[in-house]
């Protein structure tokens, strides 16, 4: 357990606010032309569809220009302010199975693709799938529509998006600094930083099946200091399932941290709203970010809904996660028996799918 007065603030470019952002876009990296060029070589040589292609590996995507700068765009991950946007994809160039091609491709440049189910799909779609009939009950967050409160996906080094298709209206990206919503409250509540430190218990779905589920054996920490660096695993909603479904009661400071937590990442000054535009795409360090979602109105027609592809990646290069971060309940062995039925890069994460955005 973390006593508050041993806590200190954390420093660096990875402690920012949205407003700070608002005014730059430092963060944006435009594709040129040649690195365009580049991209449709590769596409020639390494399209495919999954699960095949997830055997495609960086060597077999080269970039001989843009591969650099996407190395430089991983240390910005690492050690920098944890986010960056690549803008210039022309969206009406490709269809939906060459974008998902580009976007594995830029992907093997940054990390190893990781599972995103039992199943052994490691593009995942996020995508409106309710309808009138639907049971939200036995839904996934980034299977229905609607906002989403920040958090982090449990396990990932690196969360990416790419907008195949935008809302009619509204469903902005929104990130912030966990490291800044961790100074924030150390200097407003301080009393709220040891139950984030000592952890929570998760609910969690096992085989991404809402009807079988458990509660976690152990408490989940929301921020832990591990291998030299503080990271931040943050999502109240397994939290909240706890209590709702398996009867854990949880003292007034440690619900009121929950609770002060996203007050302070939903206030306009703290996050950051992205428009992504069709072609866009977004990556994140899932340690240094909580991420969410504006509400939105979409498209009446299934064939035009919001649609996002996403990647979960592991980099080698990262600070180890504290172990107790680890969900294993979510059933480790299915995705790395997914992972070898399936192909891949390597070994499927040990925790399971999390919130989608």
């Amino acid at each position: 357990m973390t006593e508050p007065s041993k806590i200190r603030p954390v420093a660096g470019p990875s402690v920012w606010t949205g407003a700070e952002m608002a005014q730059t876009d430092s963060w944006i990296f435009r594709l040129s032309p040649a690195h365009l060029a580049e991209i449709d070589a590769a596409l020639k040589s390494a399209h495919a569809e999954p699960p095949a292609l997830y055997g495609v590996t960086a060597g077999d995507f080269p970039l001989p220009t843009l591969g650099p700068a996407l190395a430089g765009l991983g240390d910005e991950l690492r050690e920098g302010r944890g986010f960056f946007l690549i803008r210039g994809l022309p969206r009406d160039r490709y269809d939906d199975a060459q974008l998902a091609s580009i976007f594995w491709g830029l992907g093997t440049h940054l990390g190893i693709g990781l599972a995103q189910s039992n199943k052994g799909d490691r593009l995942g779609h996020v995508v409106d799938l309710t309808g009138p009939e639907t049971d939200m009950r036995q839904m996934r967050s980034y299977e229905s529509g609607g906002p989403l409160r920040m958090h982090t996906d449990l396990n990932q080094d690196v969360v990416g998006l790419m907008m195949l298709r935008a809302a009619k209206r509204g469903g902005e990206s929104r990130i912030a600094s966990s490291m800044a919503i961790h100074n924030t409250i150390l200097a407003e509540h301080p009393e709220y930083l040891e139950p984030l430190y000592d952890g929570y218990y998760f609910h969690i779905f096992r085989h991404q099946r809402v009807t079988d589920s458990k509660l976690t054996r152990h408490r989940i920490p929301v921020f832990s200091h591990y291998d030299g660096a503080l990271a931040c695993q943050f999502n109240p909603r397994p939290i909240e399932r706890s209590v709702e479904r398996a009867g854990v009661t949880l003292s007034p400071v440690a619900a009121g941290a929950i609770d002060f937590f996203v007050e302070v990442a939903a206030r306009p000054g703290i996050y950051l709203d992205m428009a992504l535009e069709p072609g866009d795409i977004q990556f994140i360090n899932n340690h240094l970010i909580v991420h969410g979602r504006t509400d939105y109105q979409d498209h009446p027609e299934p064939e035009r809904r919001r649609r996002l592809l996403r990647l979960w990646l592991r980099r080698p290069d990262f600070p180890k996660q504290d172990p107790r971060t680890q969900v294993h309940e979510i059933d480790e062995l299915g995705y790395r028996k997914a992972a070898a039925i399936h192909g891949g890069v390597a070994a499927a994460p040990a925790g399971g799918a999390a919130a989608g955005t």
